[in-house]
């Protein structure tokens, strides 16, 4: 008689489905078309309290509060006080049978891949990429991930790691395989900025004409303490379970949890083929901010820069800018 599984390793068959959307083939938004423009034929995400983009649409609307204490049974204990976060419910559901992995191999693979094969499997449904139509083409794929401790609930729960099938290196090449995408396939690891390094490298290999389509899948999820533990230790985390970002009480960060992927093409080709346009991508900039008072310490000339570097490649004025999305960590050093 062997021991249950711990939570994060259990599988189930839940299959998910996103939101319809406007239908195939709907009309592309007015734009003003360049070559170096990117549009957005597919999305989806998995966000606490939000598994489509309605119902992430509605969240922020309403301006409701997800944070909340750690969902029962996802650790077996707690040491210390109990963490608060934006939680994704059901971490431990996943319908393998899309991706031709056996119910015996899903629970050596961390949870975080699973929820973001999930994502993107929906994100290309959402672009009407699954099947032959994508098979054998010249897709690449980037995946944004910042950490693994999922190889410590294994070690603990004597889980083996199955032959490198848990192996973090492995989550991007192995959807490759499977997908039979013969474009550029790796992980993305910069912390922070994982998602938006992502996102630049695959528009400048679609602008080089290197692929033909990208799928970025960028996905977070606190699978053991010990995440909370290396933050709680760097004192990042707000203690009052608020990030007050920008401000001057600010004391720290809240995790947020979530899975987002979208689908990419040049602009010219998805409106050629008809494809339906969820938006256009018309610059992006990556830059380092150098020798700080200290390397985890932002640099305002390097942000300004970066901005000013995304400005000119997108060709559109500041003032034309209607909406800012900005890294405020709510930390002091923020």
């Amino acid at each position: 008689s062997e021991a249950p599984a711990p939570a994060v390793a259990r599988i189930t068959a839940t299959a998910r489905r996103p939101d319809a959307g406007p239908p195939a083939g709907a009309p592309a938004p007015a734009h003003a078309s360049r070559p170096r423009d990117v549009a957005v034929v597919g999305a989806a995400v998995r966000l606490p309290t939000a598994s489509s983009l309605t119902a992430f649409a509605e969240l922020l609307a309403e301006g409701r509060d997800t944070v909340r204490p750690l969902p029962e049974g996802r650790w077996d204990a707690v040491d210390g006080p109990v963490p608060h976060a934006s939680f994704l419910d059901s971490v431990d559901e996943f319908d393998p049978t899309p991706f031709r992995i056996s119910a015996r191999e899903a629970p050596l693979i961390d949870p975080q891949a699973r929820i973001v094969y999930e994502t993107i499997w929906e994100a290309l449904e959402d672009g009407g990429r699954i099947g032959t139509r994508a098979e054998g083409s010249h897709t690449g794929l980037w995946i944004a991930y910042s950490h693994d401790h999922y190889h410590e609930e294994r070690v603990r729960h004597g889980i083996p790691d199955g032959r490198g099938l848990g192996l973090e290196a492995m989550i991007a090449n192995r959807l490759s395989y499977l997908m039979d995408w013969h474009g550029p396939s790796g992980l993305v690891n910069t912390l922070c900025s994982s998602s938006l390094v992502a996102l630049h490298s695959a528009v400048q290999h679609l602008r080089t004409g290197d692929i033909d389509t990208a799928v970025i899948g960028a996905v977070h999820a606190g699978i053991s303490p010990e995440y909370f533990r290396s933050m709680g230790d760097l004192m990042a985390l707000s203690p009052r379970h608020r990030s007050r970002a920008f401000d001057s009480t600010a004391d720290g960060f809240v995790p947020g949890e979530g899975a987002v992927a979208v689908v990419l093409r040049r602009y010219d080709d998805a409106q050629r083929d008809g494809d339906r346009i969820r938006g256009v991508i018309k610059g992006v900039a990556v830059n380092h901010g150098g020798r700080t008072t200290r390397y985890s310490a932002p640099s305002p000339r390097a942000q300004r820069d970066v901005i000013s570097a995304a400005l000119r490649d997108a060709e559109v004025s500041v003032e034309s800018i209607g909406l800012v999305e900005a890294h405020g960590t709510g930390t002091g050093l923020g």
